[in-house]
């Protein structure tokens, strides 16, 4: 028996034939046709990002240390520089900085030692069997128990102990393997509490906890946002039967992290973490904004394929972000009385939760539909699976 047990755990590590990208990911056939694209991209380019990269180094300080005057100062610098893209070299630090984690960090000294040593979970099995299937064309995470699928563990272990409530969700694991390809087990950790329980911007643990709750709710929001921005896909999604559950839920529980190409996760997280949900929404619908022609033309089975495998022009992004960022994700009178662009996707968005909120509470939840609620939480529940399974992985 322990022979067997032997035998099957082991695996051979990452094909050392095979190359990989900058980011760490075997490269495929079509990521190999552009290599020399890339190369005389770099070049040409090397001198301004060289120049960028100092900028960051003077916003950031040593350590850390200027970040937090920076931002007060110039906000707006800020955040046009982040929307260009965090310099990879910085990226890591920049993301703690940005989602409060490093204060966390700093506050909660010996915690994460505490809780990957000394607790247990009940989620340990089912993480285990998870981890696998995390970025499994990146080098780090490929060999059986080596240090990219430990430190997964780990990491998923400790927030499923740190808070029972959520425990563990599948879709957390590909957030968590993201954080780790750019800082420590203890910084991942810790971003990832300051995420879910809201350090920065509002809590998403409800995209984790039993009937996935936020997901619900930002489903519904999304597809309001739809009509109302492209009404003619909305009503051809609802003459198809295409609801948002169908191909958006794991864009809201993994923030694109998940089926997309890696260039395009970053930038999305780069601002995700500075401003917050509202990006996932906004990128959703630069999406189908940038596939709005094709998308109307298509009837149920290839709209469906179509929504869970966009071109790679969709997912190139200098071109999505700049769709992304001129959707306001408000009424158009409401561009008319003074707000701020973030007020008035907040200010909407809020107003769609309400809504949201009034048709669960409201005298239509009939006793029969409340007695089904158990059944849709459950259900809901395993969104968290179901959707990652309904996605081609090898994109990045």
């Amino acid at each position: 028996m322990d022979k067997k047990k032997e035998v099957n755990d082991i695996e051979p590590g990452p094909d050392s034939s095979r190359s990989v990208d900058r980011f760490g990911f075997i490269k495929t056939e079509q990521s190999n046709s552009q290599e020399g694209v890339l190369k005389s991209r770099s070049t040409h380019e090397r001198g301004r990002e060289e120049r960028r990269i100092r900028k960051w180094r003077k916003m950031i300080g040593a350590g850390g240390s200027d970040w937090k005057q920076y931002c007060r100062r110039n906000p707006h610098v800020v955040k046009r520089r982040i929307r260009k893209g965090i310099p990879d070299c910085l990226r890591g630090l920049v993301w703690q900085l940005i989602s409060g984690s490093r204060d966390l960090l700093l506050m909660n000294p010996g915690v994460y030692e505490t809780l990957v040593i000394y607790e247990t979970s009940t989620s340990e099995l089912e993480i285990i069997r998870d981890i696998s299937r995390t970025f499994p064309s990146h080098v780090f995470f490929q060999q059986r128990h080596g240090p990219g699928q430990r430190s997964l563990y780990n990491v998923l272990k400790a927030y499923s102990v740190y808070d029972r409530d959520v425990g563990y969700v599948q879709g957390m694991g590909f957030i968590a393997g993201l954080l780790l390809l750019y800082m420590s087990e203890e910084d991942a950790f810790w971003l990832i509490v300051a995420l879910l329980k809201g350090a920065v911007h509002a809590p998403m643990e409800g995209l984790y906890q039993a009937g996935l709750p936020l997901v619900q709710q930002y489903l519904f929001q999304f597809e309001r946002l739809v009509r109302e921005h492209m009404p003619k896909l909305g009503e051809h999604f609802i003459e198809e039967m295409i609801n948002p559950s169908m191909y958006a839920s794991q864009w809201f529980i993994t923030v694109f992290s998940y089926s997309f190409p890696f260039p395009m996760t970053l930038r999305v997280w780069d601002v995700f973490l500075y401003e917050g949900i509202k990006v996932v929404f906004q990128v959703g619908l630069a999406l189908l904004r940038f596939c709005h022609d094709d998308l109307v033309k298509l009837p149920f089975e290839e709209l469906l394929h179509s929504l869970r495998n966009f071109p790679e022009d969709a997912t190139d992004p200098d071109k999505l972000l700049p769709i992304a960022f001129s959707f306001k994700n408000s009424p158009i009178w409401w561009s008319m009385v003074g707000v701020s662009h973030m007020d008035m996707v907040l200010g909407h968005l809020e107003e769609l939760e309400k809504e949201y909120r009034k048709r669960l509470e409201g005298p239509n939840a009939s006793s029969s539909s409340k007695r089904l609620q158990p059944l849709k939480s459950k259900s809901m529940r395993r969104v968290g699976s179901q959707v990652l399974s309904n996605s081609n992985v090898g994109k990045k």
